[in-house]
């Protein structure tokens, strides 16, 4: 994956003063989208066959509108819906790609 574009926006800014708080919800949106792509830090087969429950429920945090995700994103600094679009763009890159593999490998 050549190039790839980050999800969330810069973490910090030029001139943004460090702040503690905006820095704790910006990592719990980065465990979630680890969550959401099987890469679970703890875990390292969560991203298995068997999981794909718990990633289809992780990814659904990110793309079905809810307020809890709204309200994380507004903690860390980012707008919940640009934030999503970009989450559905990442997911439907994935599974193309994945779907491309997949493909080739047959």
């Amino acid at each position: 994956m050549a190039n790839q574009q980050s999800l969330f926006p810069k973490a910090l800014d030029y001139g943004e003063s460090i702040d503690p708080l905006r820095s704790l919800w910006r990592n719990v949106l980065i465990v979630a989208l680890e969550d959401a792509v099987g890469r679970h830090w703890r875990n390292k087969s969560y991203g298995s066959p068997g999981n794909n429950l718990f990633m289809r429920s992780a990814r659904e945090y990110f793309t079905e509108p809810n307020r809890d995700f709204a309200l994380v994103c507004q903690y860390a600094g980012f707008d919940h819906e640009y934030i999503r679009m970009k989450a559905k763009n990442f997911f439907d890159e994935r599974v193309k790609n994945e779907s491309k593999e997949n493909m080739q490998c047959m």
